[in-house]
C-alpha cells in the first residue's frame, strides 16, 4: 500500500512539499546569517543606525515566519494526497492554517513591540540626550513601559478575532472595568494629567530653582508624571504632587535666564555730597563686576536715590548675577565694599535717629521727661 502512495502524482507532492519547506527554512537561514553579518558591520561604526536596529529586531521573527510558511506550505501539498495513509494523520488544513496565523501574529506582535522598544532606546541616546528640552527625556520612558503592553494586548485581540470570536464584548468589557478602575485611581489620575500639563509646556527643567505661592521652593530634581521633586535650600527632597504644582502659582527664577538681579539699598546722611556718594558707589560695584565671576560683565551697574527717610537719604544699587546662588555672593561683596569706601571718603551712614525741636521758651528735664513718657504711650 505504501508503493501506491509513493508513486505518481502522490511522490510529486511529497518531493514538492520537500522542497518548499527546505527551500523556505534555507532562505530563513541564509537570511539570518547575513542579517548576522550586517549588524556587526554597523554596530562596528561610531553610531548603530535606525537601519541596524529594525535589521537586529526582525531577524530572528523573519527567519522563524519563514521557516513556518516552508511549513505550512508543505503540510498543504501533503494533505492533498489521496491517500487513507496520509489523510488519517493529517486531518484538515483549516487546523494548520490557523496554526501558522497565530504563530504570524505572535511572531509580528513580538517584532513590533522589541522594534518600538529599540527605536524608543536608540532615539533616547542618541537624540533625547542632546535636546535642551526634558520633554523627550520624561516622556519617552514611560511610553516605553505603556508602549509594548498595548502592543500585546492588540495582538491577543487580533488572535482572538482569527479564531472568529467577536471581540467586541470583551472591548465593552475592558471600557466598562477601566471606568471604574478610573474612579477608583482618581487622585492617580489628576496627578498625571496634570503632570502631562507640567512636562509637555517644558517650562520646569532639572536644576530649575521655583517656589510656590505660600508653599516649598527649592531646585528641580525631577519632573515626573505624578509628582514633581525639588531640593529645598536646606538640602531636603520635597515631592509635590502635580495636581498641585498645575493649581499653584510657581514662580521660576531660572526662566527665561538663569541671570538675576541684585539690589543693594543703603542710606548716607542729610549732610553727605550726593554726587560723590553716586560715584563711590558706582566705581565699587563696577570694581566688583569685574573682579567677580559670579556677575554678568555685560550689564553696567545703575545707581539711583530712592527716597528721604527719616535718618538717611536712601538709595540703591543695582547689578546682575549669572545665577540665583551668585547673587548672594554679589550683595554680600558689594556691602563690604560700599561700607569701607565710604569709611574711606567720609560719607557717614547714619544710625536711626530722630531729632526732637523744642520750643523756644525754656522748659525744665522734668517736663521734657513727660513728654519722653507720654510718647511712648
Amino acid at each position: 500500500m505504501l508503493d501506491e502512495i509513493l508513486t505518481g502524482t502522490s511522490l510529486v507532492k511529497l518531493v514538492s512539499a520537500l522542497i518548499a519547506l527546505v527551500g523556505f527554512v534555507g532562505v530563513g537561514i541564509v537570511f539570518r546569517v547575513f542579517a548576522g553579518l550586517a549588524i556587526r558591520r554597523m554596530e562596528s561604526r561610531a553610531s548603530f543606525s535606525i537601519a541596524g536596529i529594525v535589521l537586529k529586531s526582525v531577524k530572528g521573527p523573519a527567519s522563524l515566519l519563514l521557516a513556518s510558511i516552508g511549513v505550512l506550505l508543505s503540510y498543504l501539498i501533503i494533505i492533498d494526497i489521496p491517500s487513507e495513509l496520509v489523510s488519517s494523520i493529517s486531518g484538515s488544513g483549516e487546523l494548520a492554517i490557523g496554526t501558522w496565523q497565530i504563530v504570524a501574529i505572535a511572531l509580528g506582535t513580538l517584532t513590533t513591540a522589541h522594534l518600538c522598544d529599540s527605536l524608543i532606546e536608540w532615539y533616547l541616546i542618541n537624540v533625547a540626550s542632546k535636546t535642551e528640552t526634558t520633554f523627550d527625556d520624561t516622556l519617552l520612558p514611560t511610553l516605553r513601559r505603556i508602549l509594548p503592553i498595548t502592543i500585546y494586548a492588540i495582538g491577543v485581540l487580533i488572535a482572538i478575532d482569527s479564531f472568529g470570536v467577536s471581540v467586541s464584548p470583551i472591548l465593552a468589557g475592558l471600557g466598562i472595568g477601566g471606568l471604574a478602575v478610573a474612579l477608583a485611581v482618581q487622585p492617580t489620575l489628576s496627578n498625571f494629567f496634570a503632570g502631562t500639563y507640567v512636562v509637555t509646556e517644558g517650562e520646569l527643567k532639572k536644576g530649575d530653582f521655583i517656589e510656590l505661592e505660600g508653599g516649598p521652593s527649592g531646585y528641580v530634581e525631577q519632573v515626573g508624571w505624578r509628582s514633581t521633586k525639588i531640593r529645598s535650600r536646606f538640602n531636603n527632597l520635597v515631592i509635590i504632587p502635580n495636581s498641585r504644582m498645575a493649581e499653584s502659582i510657581v514662580t521660576n527664577f531660572y526662566s527665561p535666564t538663569a541671570a538675576m538681579n541684585v539690589v543693594v539699598t543703603c542710606g548716607v546722611s542729610y549732610e553727605a555730597d550726593l554726587p560723590t556718594v553716586e560715584r563711590c558707589a558706582l566705581e565699587e560695584a563696577a570694581s566688583l563686576i569685574s573682579e567677580s565671576e559670579q556677575a554678568i560683565k555685560d550689564v553696567e551697574p545703575f545707581f539711583g536715590f530712592s527716597n528721604f527717610g527719616d535718618s538717611n537719604i536712601d538709595f540703591f544699587v543695582f547689578l546682575q548675577a549669572i545665577d540665583r546662588t551668585g547673587t548672594f555672593r554679589l550683595k554680600s561683596q558689594l556691602i563690604k565694599k560700599i561700607h569701607e569706601r565710604f569709611g574711606k571718603e567720609g560719607i557717614e551712614i547714619n544710625y536711626p535717629v530722630r531729632r526732637l525741636v523744642f520750643p523756644e521758651n525754656k522748659i525744665d528735664l522734668e517736663t521734657a521727661s513727660d513728654l519722653f513718657e507720654t510718647g511712648d504711650q
